[in-house]
């Protein structure tokens, strides 16, 4: 198999999960180096175009790679599965590319049409509206009776999103023709994400978590295992509803008055592949062999160390943050990273770094924008 993304802790940990279950792992980046190139659980490292910059030889890369190395199932990790989708067609028939139709990977990606999405099948969710013109900013400041979040269709953690009040002046936002706005109804309540494996409609493996440690209360740090029986419900009805392939992640917000509505969908490998272990044999679900759902164990714990020693610490990483708090997590939770039995990628963490700031640097971007800039896409016809 072959699995995008090489420098994504998620790819390293999917990487993990199929070795163990006997799988050979190829793995691609557009970057020189990553966290998953030295692990002792892929077979081989291919470095290839960055697909937002050169989508076409992205493509035709790896199609090549899967021919010469008879790859049998393709595993796109971040959004170069919409640039994949969109040229599924020059992959060889043997390879399976696991993801959906473009129309329906792009319905699902983008913010607004996700919401509308929703509102078509008749499934509550948040009050949303265009923003495309600076005629429209005023229309969705007047419209707003409470708070809105404001942020682009295409869009993903790394990047800014405003919180407003009605009759905000929202002046400040700059427009591009194929990435609008969009205005969303902010609404309090239990906050949880989930990442599920799908294929054909069906839901196999499913994982749920809180937003516990995270960076800036929005990038997760921390991740553990909960049982909440309707969000379950919630993603089979959509994953059946679209007839979705692929894995996915939904953002949820549990209100008491209202229970539950999503914020969006990231219909791409998500944190929360990274809560399952070997043993759960979460490979068979990329497969359609289990019968019963596979989930993490309740209560198993993982976390990004690396991420919690610089950020998790801070006030602002978890309510009411405390040093006894934060020390207690970081004493139960396991290292998604760090591994006595494939040591190379937490030995070489500062380098896999290193590569990023390169690239942050090239690109003119932060750190974290470093670290997905080329494989972002943001609904650029190709």
């Amino acid at each position: 198999m072959l699995i995008t993304f090489a420098r994504s802790f998620l790819t390293l940990n999917l990487a993990r999960r199929m070795a163990a279950a006997g799988h050979q792992v190829t793995v691609v980046d557009s970057m020189r180096g990553g966290v998953s190139k030295w692990s002792n659980a892929t077979t081989a490292f291919h470095r290839v175009s960055p697909p937002k910059y050169k989508p076409q030889e992205y493509c035709r890369e790896l199609a090549a790679i899967v021919e010469r190395e008879k790859v049998d199932i393709v595993i796109p990790i971040h959004e170069e599965t919409d640039i994949l989708a969109m040229m599924a067609g020059l992959f060889p028939a043997t390879c399976e590319l696991f993801l959906s139709s473009f129309e329906i990977e792009e319905m699902l990606h983008n913010k607004l049409s996700y919401q509308q999405a929703l509102v078509d099948r008749g499934i509550e969710t948040l009050k949303f509206r265009e923003i495309s013109s600076p005629e429209d900013a005023v229309a969705a400041a007047n419209d707003f009776t409470t708070p809105f979040a404001v942020k682009q269709a295409y869009s993903r953690g790394s990047q800014k999103v405003y919180k407003a009040y009605p009759g905000d002046d929202l002046s400040y936002l700059t427009y591009d023709p194929t990435n609008p706005w969009i205005a969303q109804e902010w609404l309090e309540g239990d906050r949880y994400c989930t990442y599920s494996v799908c294929r054909d409609g069906e839901m196999y493996a499913h994982a749920t978590y809180p937003v516990a440690y995270a960076i800036g209360g929005s990038s997760c740090l921390t991740f553990e295992q909960v049982e909440h029986p309707g969000i379950v419900e919630w993603t089979r009805r959509l994953v059946k509803e679209v007839g979705f392939t692929g894995h996915m992640g939904l953002d949820f917000i549990d209100n008491p008055e209202r229970g539950l509505v999503t914020i969006e969908c990231n219909p791409r490998g998500t944190s929360g592949i990274m809560m399952f272990k070997d043993e759960d044999r979460v490979d068979r679900a990329f497969f359609g062999e289990n019968t019963e759902l596979i989930t993490p164990p309740k209560g198993h714990t993982t976390m990004i160390g690396a991420g919690m020693a610089i950020y998790g610490w801070k006030k602002s990483s978890y309510p009411n943050n405390t040093f006894r708090k934060f020390f207690a997590e970081m004493r139960k939770a396991d290292d998604v990273i760090a591994s006595k039995k494939d040591p190379k990628p937490g030995l070489l963490m500062p380098l896999a770094y290193a590569y990023i700031a390169n690239d942050a640097r090239k690109y003119r971007v932060g750190l974290d924008g470093g670290f997905m800039h080329d494989h972002e896409w943001d609904g650029r016809p190709i």
